[in-house]
Formats: C-alpha cells, sequence, structure tokens
C-alpha cells in the first residue's frame, strides 16, 4: 500500500515548521516539531555509537536481526519519530498558534496525550512502510508503536480498531495533520538512509529500546541545548535545510554526551597485585579467581561467591568484575548493597579503585534516596548543616559527577555506579520508567554483595531481575557469607532461564507431580566459587580447593536469660547476663565489646542500662569505658555522626590506632552487615544462624593484620548467645518473633544447645550449619511453625510475583511493564515487603510558639527556601532532610491531608518535604522537653538514645 506523499510525489516545503514540540521556560521560542525529531534521531544514533558498550550492541542487534550499523539507524528512526502525536491539533494548540489551513474538526478538550497518539498513528502508518501488517505477524508494528507510545514512561494498551477505517477511529483522518506527520516520517526515512523494518523484536529488547529512546529525548529536550539550536533553525521546510540541520545535529551530539557525563569508564587488562598493589600476598579464594576464572569465562556469565567475612571478597569481585566485563563488552559496573549506609562505605572503596584504574576518569554516581546529602559524593550540599560527616574515600575529583547525573532516575544511567539492591530491583517493578533502569544496567557487570540479606519477597525480585539480566546478557556477580544452597540454586537457575539455557518441564497429566529439574547448584563450596555460561549453559566450580586463612575456632555459646512481662510487653532480662559477660571487662577496664540488640527500644534499654552498670563500676569518668549507641532511629545527621565514630575506633582503617582502650557499642543488627568492624567480643540476642554467623564475623575480624592487642579475658573469638530457657515459640519474646520467624529461632537454638561445647570452625563449619538449620527436620518439634513460616514466605512470593515484572510475562507487549504502576514514581516505590516506612520531623517549639529544629532553639524551621519564590535549594532541604528519622509506619500515620495540613506551604511544593511528618516536642523555660503526641503515640526524642516513643 502506497503511502500519501511518497519519495517520487513529495512535495519541497512540505513540512511546516510552525508545529512546534518545545515552548516551555523558552522565553516564547518554539522548537519545530521536525527539529526535535531530528534532534532526537542524531542523539540517537551518537548514544548507540559512542554510550551503549560493544556487548549490549551486539545483544540488540542479534535480538533485531540486522547488524550493527542497521540497528543504529533504525533506532535513530524510531527516536526520531517518539513525538510524532504531537502533530495534532489537540496538541499545538494548547497555546496560541496561527495554522489557519489546519482543520480541528474535533473537540479539543478531549484530548489524547501525545505520546498515546503517536503510538495510535505508527500502528495505522508502519504496515504502509514496510512494517507487517498488524494482523498478520505483525508483532514488531504493535512494539514498535507501544515502546514509542511509551516514552513517558508508562506504556499503552495497544490500539483496537473496531471501524473499517483505523485513521479514523484513532483520531487521525484529518488530510492536512495527517499530511504533515507523513513528511515528517518520509524526512526521517530520507536522513537515516531507509532503514528497514527489523526481522524480530523481542519484547524485552523493545523495553530497553525505548529506554535508549527516552533517554535521546532527555538530553536534546534540556533548555540550554534547545536554546542553543534557535539560531540553526531551518528558515524553510525542504529537504536540503532539513539535512543541513540533521548533520549539525550530528556533530554536535557527542559534545552533548560529555557534558551530561555519559561516557564509558573503562580499565585496561591488569594482574590482581596490578589491580590491587596495597596486597601484597592476594589469599586463596582471590588467588583462585584470579588463575582460573579468565579460562572458564569466554563471554556472559554468573558468578557466585560464597566466603567467610573479611575473606576479601570485595576486592576478589572487583578484579573478577574486570574479567567478567572485558569477556562481555560491559566496562561499566555496579555494585548493589543491602543498606544505604553499606552503599556509602562501598562508595569510597569502589571511587578508589576506579580512580586507581580508570584508562580515563568519568563520573561514578552513589544511588540511594539519601546520596545527595553524603558531602564526599555532593559536595558542599552541606554547607548550611551544623554538623558535617565524610564518608571514608580518597580525596581526588576524577570521578566527580555531572550535574545532568545528579537528576532524578539518571544516576545509574553513569558507566559505574555504586547504590542499594533496591535501585535495580526497581528497574523491574511495575514503575514508571523501569526501563530507563533497565538501559543503565545493560553494559555493565552487576554485583550484588550480602546477597543472602534478602526476604523470599526481595528473593522472588531479585530472582525475575536476574531472568532479565540473563535476558540481555548481562554479567552478575553474586558474593554471601551464609547463602542457602537453594537460593543459590535459584538464582543461577533463574538467570539461566532467562538466557534460554534451561526450561522447566510441564507437568503433564502422566507426569508425577514430584519431577522437576534437576537443580543447577546442587551443592556450595566454602569458601568457593561458581560460575554459569549463559553462551555453553555449562556450570563450574572452582577446579582446586580454595584454601582459607586460619582462623581460631569462634566459639558460639548460649547463655540463658530470664523474661518479665507478658505478650507483647514480655522483655528479655539482659542486666545479669551482660554483668556476666562483660566481667572481664568491667573488671579491667580494658577491651572492646558489642552488644547486638533485635529491636531499637530494647538497644536503648540495654544503654541505659550499661550506663548505669559503667557510672557504679568507674566512678572516674576518665577512667570509665566509651558507652555508644548505634541505631536506625536517629536525626540522619547524628546517626552518620555515630557511624563515623564507631569505623573509626573499630574499623579497619589505620587498625589499632584509633581504638580506645575499653568501649562498648550498643546496636541493633545494624552492624552487622558489610561494615568492616572488629571487637574482643560480642554479646547477641538469638537470632537466626545465618545471621548470627554474620555477627560473628566481626569479633576478631582484624586479628591477621597483627596489629591489635587483645584483652587478657579474651582467650578466644566468643559471642554469647541471649535466648530464652527453652526453644519453643511461646518462650520466644513476641518483639523477637515480628522480626525473625519464630521457627528459625528455635531451630536455630535447638542446633546450638546440640553442638554445646564444640566451637564452629571457620569456614569449614559455617555452610553445614547455614543449610541444617532450614534442612534438619529433628531441630524443631512442631512442624506447624514451620508451615506457618513456609506460609508466610509463600504469601510474600505471591505478592512479589503481581509487582516484579518477568521478561517471560510480556508476551502481551510492553503494557505488562507498567500496567497497575497508575504512574507511581520511584521515591514512593517498594522493592521491600512491608517497607512502609515514613520519615518523621521532630521539631521544637518554645513558650512563645514559635518552632525551631533543634532543642537549643537556635535553628529556625525554614517557612520557606532561598530559591526562587520561596523554593528549596538543596542546602535548604539538607538542613531539614538530615535531621529526619525513618520510622516504619502502620495506623499511627496521620492521613496525607492531616500531615500536610501542618506543614509550611512551600514544603508542599517539594516532594522531599512533602512527605515528612511533624512531630512537635515542647521546650519548656527551663530547657527541659516534653513529649508531643502524633496519632496513637507520645514520642520524644532524646539528645543520646534518639527517638522513642510510647
Amino acid at each position: 500500500m502506497a503511502y500519501p506523499f511518497g519519495p517520487s510525489t513529495a512535495p519541497e516545503h512540505l513540512v511546516d515548521l510552525r508545529l512546534w514540540a518545545k515552548e516551555r521556560d523558552l522565553g516564547g521560542y518554539r522548537h519545530p516539531l521536525v527539529c526535535h525529531a531530528m534532534d532526537a534521531a542524531a542523539m540517537a544514533l551518537a548514544l548507540w555509537e559512542e554510550y551503549l558498550a560493544p556487548g549490549p550492541r551486539a545483544t540488540i542487534s542479534r535480538a533485531l536481526g540486522v547488524d550493527a550499523e542497521q540497528a543504529g539507524r533504525l533506532i535513530a528512526y524510531w527516536a526520531g519519530l517518539h513525538d510524532i502525536g504531537k502533530a495534532t491539533p489537540q496538541f499545538q494548540h494548547q497555546i496560541p498558534i496561527d495554522l489557519p489551513a489546519y482543520p480541528v474538526q474535533r473537540d479539543l478538550t478531549e484530548r489524547v496525550g501525545h505520546a498515546t497518539a503517536t503510538a495510535r498513528w505508527l500502528e495505522t502508518a508502519l504496515p504502509q512502510v514496510g512494517y507487517p501488517l498488524t494482523d498478520e505477524l505483525g508483532a514488531s508494528t504493535l512494539l514498535v508503536a507501544q515502546l514509542l507510545g511509551g516514552h513517558h514512561g508508562l506504556f499503552p494498551e495497544f490500539f483496537d480498531s473496531q471501524g473499517n477505517d483505523p485513521l479514523r477511529d484513532a483520531g487521525f483522518d484529518e488530510d492536512r495533520w495527517n499530511e504533515q506527520r507523513w513528511q515528517i516520517l518520509h524526512t526521517l526515512t530520507e536522513l537515516l538512509d531507509n532503514p528497514q523494518a527489523p526481522e524480530t523484536l523481542p519484547e524485552p529488547i523493545a523495553g530497553v529500546v525505548c529506554g535508549l529512546v527516552i533517554l535521546a529525548d532527555w538530553l536534546v529536550s534540556q533548555k540550554r541545548h534547545v536554546l542553543a539550536q534557535k539560531l540553526r533553525k531551518p528558515k524553510v521546510g525542504d529537504r536540503a535545510s532539513l539535512r543541513s540541520y540533521f548533520e549539525h545535529q550530528r556533530s554536535v551530539a557527542p559534545k552533548l554526551l560529555d557534558d551530561s557525563g555519559l561516557r564509558p569508564l573503562t580499565t585496561t587488562p591488569a594482574t590482581f597485585p596490578e589491580s590491587f598493589p596495597e596486597i601484597t600476598t592476594p589469599n586463596g579464594l582471590q588467588t583462585s579467581i584470579a588463575e582460573h576464572l579468565p579460562q572458564v569465562c569466554t563471554g556472559v556469565g554468573l558468578l557466585l561467591v560464597t566466603a567467610p567475612t573479611g575473606m576479601g571478597k570485595t576486592e576478589a569481585a572487583f578484579h573478577a568484575a574486570d574479567i567478567m566485563g572485558y569477556a562481555a563488552g560491559c566496562p561499566g559496573r555496579y555494585i548493589a548493597l543491602p543498606t544505604m549506609a553499606t552503599a556509602d562505605q562501598m562508595y569510597g572503596r569502589l571511587r578508589g579503585y576506579a580512580e586507581h584504574r580508570a584508562d580515563v576518569p568519568r563520573p561514578l554516581t552513589l544511588l540511594h534516596s539519601m546520596a545527595w546529602l553524603n558531602e564526599d559524593y555532593h559536595p558542599g550540599v552541606l554547607d548550611a548543616v551544623p554538623s558535617t560527616v565524610l564518608t571514608s574515600g580518597p580525596d581526588g575529583q576524577g570521578c566527580k559527577v555531572t550535574d545532568w547525573l545528579f537528576g532524578r532516575k539518571r544516576g545509574l544511567l553513569a558507566s559505574w555506579s555504586v547504590g542499594t539492591i533496591d535501585q535495580i530491583l526497581m528497574a523491574v517493578l511495575r514503575l514508571k520508567h523501569n526501563v530507563v533502569r533497565l538501559l543503565g544496567l545493560i553494559g555493565k557487570v552487576v554485583v550484588i554483595d550480602e546477597a543472602h540479606a534478602v526476604d523470599p519477597y526481595m528473593q522472588e525480585g531479585l530472582e525475575r531481575l536476574f531472568r532479565w539480566l540473563g535476558k540481555l546478557n548481562v554479567p552478575v556477580i553474586l558474593l554471601s557469607a551464609t547463602l542457602h544452597r537453594t537460593a543459590a540454586d535459584a538464582y543461577v537457575t533463574a538467570y539461566l532461564e532467562g538466557a534460554g539455557k534451561r526450561r522447566r518441564p510441564r507437568l503433564g497429566r502422566r507426569r508425577r507431580q514430584s519431577a522437576g529439574p534437576a537443580p543447577a547448584v546442587d551443592s556450595v563450596d566454602y569458601p568457593g566459587w561458581i560460575y554459569a555460561d549463559i553462551g555453553t549453559g555449562t556450570i563450574t566450580r572452582n577446579p582446586e580447593p580454595i584454601t582459607g586463612e586460619e582462623r581460631d575456632p569462634l566459639h558460639l555459646d548460649l547463655v540463658p536469660v530470664p523474661q518479665e512481662g507478658a505478650g507483647r510487653e514480655r522483655r528479655v532480662d539482659r542486666a545479669g547476663a551482660l554483668k556476666d559477660e562483660l566481667a572481664g571487662l568491667l573488671s579491667s577496664g580494658e577491651g572492646c565489646a558489642a552488644v547486638i540488640c533485635t529491636t531499637v527500644a530494647e538497644a536503648q534499654e540495654t544503654y541505659d542500662l550499661l550506663g548505669n552498670v559503667l557510672h557504679e563500676r568507674f566512678p572516674d569518668p576518665a577512667e570509665r569505658p566509651e558507652l555508644l549507641l548505634l541505631h536506625a532511629r536517629f536525626p540522619g545527621w547524628q546517626r552518620d555522626e555515630i557511624t563515623e565514630k564507631v569505623v573509626r575506633f573499630f574499623g579497619k582503617k589505620d587498625a589499632g590506632k584509633n581504638r580506645p582502650k575499653s568501649a562498648i557499642l550498643v546496636a541493633t543488627q545494624i552492624i552487622e552487615q558489610s561494615l568492616d568492624l572488629d571487637f574482643d567480643s560480642i554479646v547477641s540476642d538469638l537470632a537466626p544462624i545465618s545471621l548470627l554467623l554474620q555477627r560473628a564475623g566481626r569479633c576478631w575480624r582484624h586479628q591477621r593484620l597483627g596489629v591489635i592487642t587483645r584483652p587478657v579475658w579474651a582467650q578466644h573469638p566468643r559471642v554469647a548467645v541471649l535466648a530464652p530457657e527453652q526453644p519453643t515459640k511461646e518462650k520466644m519474646p513476641e518483639v523477637w518473633t515480628f522480626v525473625y520467624a519464630a521457627s528459625l529461632l528455635v531451630r536455630t537454638q535447638n542446633l546450638l544447645l546440640e553442638r554445646e561445647g564444640r566451637p564452629v570452625e571457620v569456614p569449614g563449619d559455617v555452610q553445614k550449619l547455614v543449610e541444617r538449620v532450614y534442612d534438619d527436620p529433628s531441630l524443631i518439634d512442631d512442624m506447624k511453625h514451620d508451615i506457618d513460616r513456609l506460609g508466610k514466605d509463600m504469601g510474600m512470593r505471591t505478592l512479589a510475583k503481581d509487582m516484579f515484572v518477568s521478561p517471560d510475562g510480556l508476551s502481551g507487549g510492553l503494557y505488562e511493564l507498567t500496567a497497575g504502576s497508575f504512574g507511581v514514581d520511584e521515591e514512593v516505590a517498594s522493592t521491600r515487603f512491608d517497607a512502609d516506612s515514613v520519615r518523621v520531623l521532630c521539631c521544637f517549639k518554645d513558650a512563645r510558639g514559635e518552632t525551631w529544629l533543634d532543642r537549643e532553639c537556635t535553628v529556625r524551621l525554614p517557612e520557606r527556601g532561598a530559591g526562587r519564590e520561596g523554593a528549596f535549594t538543596e542546602a535548604d532541604l539538607a538542613q531539614v532532610i538530615r535531621r529526619t528519622i525513618p520510622v516504619r509506619g502502620g495506623q499511627w500515620v496521620p492521613s496525607q491531608k492531616a500531615r500536610e495540613g501542618v506543614l509550611p506551604q512551600a514544603w508542599r511544593r517539594d516532594f522531599r518535604l512533602r512527605e515528612v511528618i511533624m512531630i512537635p516536642q515542647y521546650v519548656n523555660a527551663d530547657g527541659t522537653v516534653e513529649e508531643g503526641d502524633v496519632g496513637d503515640r507520645s514520642w520524644v526524642l532524646h539528645k543520646e538514645k534518639g527517638l522513642m516513643w510510647r
């Protein structure tokens, strides 16, 4: 079927430059629609040639069934068509415009968004330029229309014409408007040498291509760039003028890439000693990976590394990422951590490595919701904040981030990034702009640290992510100190299935229900590594046993503790046990210990208890051991300050030099992951065995450095585990079973009782203990508790299957990627089960009714920011947000209307301030502070203990 105004009949000057695409904040200038189309096409070509890594280019080209040069032109063509829906009266007449020759046949108040208009028109138009008819194997036609209709981050459903005239049914039957759409399409066809329809277009690849189109659109829509093209605007819409403009755009696009910070960060191949000159003798794990991984890694694959804490897994992963990145053509990196605090710590380490290894320094981004407050990452943002804390890391500026990458949703597009695991899980959550995150992951080696630190909801999300990464040929590295074999098998299986190298057998009527695929991972070596190759589907283990460093046997001893109260008010009485377990420290005034409590409230109570004991035992403050408290319910600035002090006292950097003579740290499980700390002994509440072993990794952790002198009372590494006197669900404190499954606590306690008197050999016993707690039925007396746990786990997984998208679930097109998201944006996305936390701000009201940010009433609560029309600058925001505290939500949380009702008007215009819940405190004339009521709770912010409530 011939299309109007085709190549042989197209007259000159038919592209109308009055039709506009951009005008907001341009001072009256209207950027022509055809120019914006050429801008996007030129930028898409630059992204294809100079941003995308060789690996992703090959993956996309193969998927389209064309060579790399053709694929680039095809994607640029699509990018140029993304706003074709703006050539409609509904869009053009949003502002006064003189277009007397263009008919307006429909009610302009019934607008179809221009993105949806693009999709609907292309469904009818593409078959007329060589694409298959939509009712004849036309999946590629529909997908191209749908991916371009999704360039605002949400995908429309396929358009279903019910009449004989699809153009009219879609609202595109106006002759003059339709003529202009065809002229723009024809212009792009000529400029890009008539790119042909792809042979195939798999849905996952279509999603990534949409991400590329969105990125091209974002880059060329920047106000500064658009205004810079004003002088280059063609005088007329003839072919020669438009080609000249397009060639100019091709010449300026690379500079825009530079300014935005989107060049790849590459490294030159190096040996392990060259990469880590500070490590004079690599250990067995590092040596095994450095010597044997290159022999089996010839393409794309997944590497699983299991080893005890403190065995240099991070350095091994950095080197393995170099090896795997070279093999896969993926020079980028993303290092995923379980928490914001651990991501901040890893940022310094990765930045130091990047500055040492990079061929040319490029931006390195830190990604989590509070990253913008990290002074080391975003210098100067804390100028208005009274307390500034620097995370560890080098002082160089070689990896400085551009202003563009600091923008929302853009950080993952940098070549190298570090952040929380949530940032990559959002790539497969039904979330607006999730395809931009997918684009940010291809071309990277994705490293996930603490891979065991997830609940069943997040594990299901990770499995779906791995299916995507396998499908898109993204290399993956998983690191864990306590990963169960079944989780390892699930991750590797999902990755291989995503790549099409493993299939689950279908269960027919004649097939036994017990039948199933053989596990991809039937056992886990400890320490050890497994490499799964998606080119061949083969799995390779470390070919030789890895010798772990000699470690003193770990004494993991149960200490029964009494309880008082009943129900949810039942509490563990730690007083006697703590005095006994810390007797050596309390009598000698020497040594450093950690006490790890299950909940924040218990940590606060324990801090008070030990404070009284220390005051009684050490009347002289100069001789008194230092007492610290660390948990998540401090204001941000205070938590950072305490964390910095804890790392300085007990961390690996300058180990021993800053270590106090005697100190006790009371903390929650916040210290069990990624914080490289060393204590002479640890006292911990009962927790699942995998977490106890994680905590035990902080006991005598730096012994091999030979720089720490242990006190006489610390004869060996020991973790005293406080537990109820009987290992039953009924005897477990209810607040503990709210955090951990009761059946796992009972199983762990029974396991420790069985081993009583026998120390744990590290690494020899670790994997066996982790697997026995889950697999041995003799460790629990009532299987009903296991059934309850498994039922809850199944419920969490079922919910996750609704929230996270699998690449196999897109057979109906891209609509499923964002179906049900309702435009939800990343600041309210939930990648964790029951993660309904909110941020509260404790403010202080004096006798005059004035409101302050501090109890001393020296910093006023800002009603307005210092920006234009009272907008909050980053420094203004930092002053407020660093004082907020994350708190679990619930019925106490006021309604959105009530929350906003007490906020200053200017706060409601910023999403970071709009969601804050004010908690008032009342300052008396004598300086004392009275608690305030919000919801059904009374709250008080204690100077030393953090936020408390009744």
